[in-house]
């Protein structure tokens, strides 16, 4: 039913049939509040699926304000007068919010026949700060995987005081859901890095993937002693959101950790030999 266009009557009642918030189109309300009134109107919506025992069900659909000539291809027939102008024609919302249709309820009868369409809500804007809460619930379970420890040379020995030189790669990991109705892009982006040689030595924490031995920003395991080590790495991931196809993202409290370990690692000393 999301592409259904509804009508309502342009008259004295329909100050009655709008609700009484004001919230769509343009109202103003505090972020939380509108949060939760998103959230009831989305546990509406999704009441109306599946093996729902209730005789009303929920969609969204594009609210019109209209007096209509033509009322025979409108699907919403039923809430419209007859007319001759549309009125409205929906929300426009800035370039970083997004359109939320309004939320309709039809009656289904005991022989299955539907009531017309009752207009609950108008639509609204929604804003990435109605949706911040919600935004960093999805980014706390969001399943990222961990980044991968490569070593300059894949091998599972070392030389005692010459190391390994671990690396990382820094790609973002990006996380397609729907948060209240609303279709939003969930990032995560390694912000740093711990590197464990698995001895007694102090780990090293840097921002940045590391290289290859000979760059800047080589990392170097040197393992003082002789052993079998397992070297790990342990990535902190930051957040971010933003509603799917804005420009702006918009930064998510807390943090997310994975941790990635080499195979064992025989760690040998060094014999000097001389040789004729």
């Amino acid at each position: 039913m999301g592409g259904l266009v509804a009508c309502a009557i342009l008259s004295a009642v329909v100050a009655a049939a709008a609700p009484d918030d004001n919230r769509g189109f343009g109202g103003k309300a505090e972020n939380q509040e509108v949060t939760v009134w998103l959230a009831e109107q989305e546990a509406l919506v999704n009441s109306s699926g599946g093996d729902s025992a209730s005789d009303t069900r929920y969609f969204r659909a594009t609210v019109h304000y209209c007096l209509l000539s033509d009322l025979e291809n409108t699907v919403l027939r039923d809430v419209c007068d007859e007319g001759t102008e549309t009125i409205a024609t929906g929300i426009d919302c800035p370039d970083d919010a997004f359109a939320l249709a309004g939320l309709f309820a039809v009656t289904l009868a005991a022989n299955g026949a539907e009531s017309a369409p009752r207009l609950i809500s108008e639509g609204t804007c929604v804003t990435a700060a109605d949706l911040e809460a919600e935004a960093e619930r999805a980014f706390r379970n969001m399943p990222v995987e961990p980044a991968q420890i490569h070593l300059e040379i894949e091998r599972d020995w070392a030389i005692v005081n010459f190391g390994i030189h671990p690396r990382t790669d820094d790609t973002d990991q990006v996380m397609d859901t729907t948060l209240l109705g609303v279709p939003v892009q969930v990032r995560a982006y390694p912000a740093e890095y711990t590197w464990d040689a698995g001895d007694d030595t102090t780990p090293i924490t840097t921002d940045h993937p590391g290289g290859r031995w000979d760059s800047a920003d080589a990392i170097n395991l040197p393992y003082p002693e002789p052993g079998t080590f397992t070297a790990s790495l342990t990535t902190t991931w930051h957040g971010q959101f933003r509603i799917t196809g804005t420009p702006t993202w918009t930064d998510i409290d807390g943090e997310l950790t994975t941790t990635d370990s080499t195979d064992p690692i025989e760690v040998h000393d060094a014999e000097v030999r001389l040789t004729g």
